[in-house]
């Protein structure tokens, strides 16, 4: 390709920020989904997590028995 050619489809292929569509923008829910919505994201951001004491045994018996590499 010449440099001619380069910058003719450089400058064809531009795209601007304005020109992307995000499928988020688009979004629109009724009221029972977002309701719905609602109900999910509070069930979700309840959950808590507490791994058992013997997996904590187990990450911190692996961590024991690793090596301290030597700085370089």
């Amino acid at each position: 390709m010449s440099n001619f050619t380069l910058s003719v489809l450089s400058t064809l292929c531009l795209v601007t920020k304005s020109d992307i569509k995000h499928p988020q923008d688009d979004l629109s829910f009724t009221q029972e989904e977002q309701a719905s919505f609602e109900d999910i994201q509070t069930a979700l951001n309840s959950v808590r997590y507490a791994p058992r004491a013997t997996t904590l045994q187990a990450i911190f018996d692996y961590a024991n028995n690793q090596t301290p590499q030597e700085e370089k």
